[in-house]
């Protein structure tokens, strides 16, 4: 019988995936104010792409994909402004569209086949404890991606004009900072983030056309529990989400387990601890 600790154990290597979906949503949250709803597209567009494709020119091409879908939201997003759409909400919307585009060229093209792929076929042992190698290059992954992005956004030129132009949009635009550019980058990260989750999900448990929507919901619910304003708090919010899940399915049953994003976004978006201040991005 599983001990406790193994647990949360599996629910850390499993929430590093979270992780990689809600980093981007939270990244275009305290850039552009809005949500991108097509990251778990990304995910599916990368593994079938990669699994199709097969090997290192699989996995560049499945990147390249993601990212592709993700140009395509963010040309959307510019279109929208061009035309004087300024409301965050319909950028939101345009977003669902993009990722039932996605998933219905998915559909099309491979038809309702699972993609999956092994990598390792044996696992490693810890204090009596089952380790997936997969698990463990998957939290690592998480991690090596969110500390360059922390370095990026606090150490580098560019990051200094991303939080500028997350603070002040019309000052930024005044003193020369690039803010469209900014905006448009900050989607291709969200793209390249959800690519990358798509192959390491391709390699750990798999996938097929109909992931995307269950995956936005659960990185979109990791993004908001410690507050969507600050992307590094997702990664505290993805690791959370995958010990949740992992002891749910437990001491539990499936049915509980598949319930685990949305009591995530039932508590934070009903409390009136983290209401207000988690969606709409505390800057204090």
């Amino acid at each position: 019988m599983l001990t406790f600790s193994e647990f949360i154990l599996r629910g850390v290597l499993a929430g590093s995936i979270y992780v990689l979906l809600a980093v981007p949503m939270s990244l275009l949250f305290s850039t552009v104010r809005t949500i991108d709803f097509a990251v778990g597209a990304y995910a599916l567009v990368a593994a079938a792409v990669a699994a199709s494709v097969g090997g290192v020119l699989g996995i560049a091409a499945g990147l390249g994909a993601a990212v592709a879908g993700s140009a395509a939201m963010a040309l959307i997003f510019l279109l929208l402004k061009r035309f004087g759409c300024h409301n965050h909400i319909i950028y939101a919307l345009a977003s669902f569209g993009v990722a039932t585009a996605l998933a219905s060229a998915v559909l099309w093209q491979y038809g309702t086949q699972s993609f999956v792929r092994d990598s390792f076929s044996q696992f490693w042992s810890l204090a009596g404890i089952r380790i997936s190698p997969q698990g463990v290059l998957n939290l690592v992954t998480a991690l090596v991606a969110v500390t360059i992005l922390y370095v990026v956004i606090q150490r580098s030129q560019l990051g200094r004009m991303m939080r500028a132009a997350a603070v002040n949009v019309m000052g930024s635009e005044l003193a020369g900072i690039p803010v469209e550019l900014i905006q448009v980058g900050t989607y291709l990260v969200g793209g390249l983030l959800g690519g990358i989750a798509g192959l390491l999900i391709l390699f750990t448990a798999g996938l097929d056309y109909s992931a995307p929507l269950s995956l936005t919901l659960s990185g979109f619910a990791a993004a908001i529990v410690f507050g969507i304003d600050n992307p590094f708090r997702a990664l505290f919010g993805g690791l959370a989400m995958g010990v949740a899940e992992a002891l749910a399915a437990g001491y539990t049953s499936g049915m509980v387990t598949s319930m685990v994003p949305f009591l995530f976004l039932l508590i934070v978006l009903g409390t009136s601890r983290f209401g207000d201040a988690t969606v709409a991005g505390d800057r204090t």
